[in-house]
């Protein structure tokens, strides 16, 4: 008897019981045209996560890539490249970038700790690092803890 589909798709997994495996194993020992699809279906298996996993990464990577990073790079950039406006490309590298620092996560924490600082000392930093921790914040950044603890 020959694996179907979902049999090969379980071994290859490792999703179905030892026995079963063992079953197939000694199949595959012994049939060449199941051994040839395992090992194509194999080979498909590894080339589509290997796939996905450059995908992920590039959504990851994209998804780190902040606009307003770009546009400052670009206009620094064009400010070398266009000398007769070297000081508007300086400028708008100048807006751009402030506007990255100013959209940026731990830029917005360090404002909020900065602002319970000043009105309630220690215990309103406290509080909000516990807020933020409780609400599932993606992790404090370090410079943050780091910074915290100073004020």
């Amino acid at each position: 008897m020959h694996p179907d589909a979902n049999q090969m798709a379980g071994y290859l997994d490792k999703t179905i019981p030892a026995g079963e495996r063992r079953k197939i194993e000694s199949h595959l020992a012994s049939c060449r045209e199941c051994l040839r699809a395992m090992a194509t279906a194999h080979e498909a298996v590894t080339k589509f996560r290997k796939d996905q996993k450059n995908s992920d990464r590039r959504k990851r990577i994209m998804k780190k890539i902040d606009p307003y990073l770009m546009l400052a790079v670009a206009f620094f950039l064009l400010s070398f490249a266009t000398p007769r406006f070297f000081i508007q490309s300086l400028v708008a590298t100048l807006i751009f970038g402030l506007k990255w620092v100013a959209d940026s996560r731990s830029t917005k924490m360090l404002v909020m700790i900065y602002d319970a600082w000043k009105r309630d000392g220690g215990n309103g930093v406290s509080r909000v690092l516990d807020t933020m921790e409780r609400a599932g914040s993606r992790g404090l950044d370090p410079v943050i803890k780091l910074k915290s603890k100073i004020f």
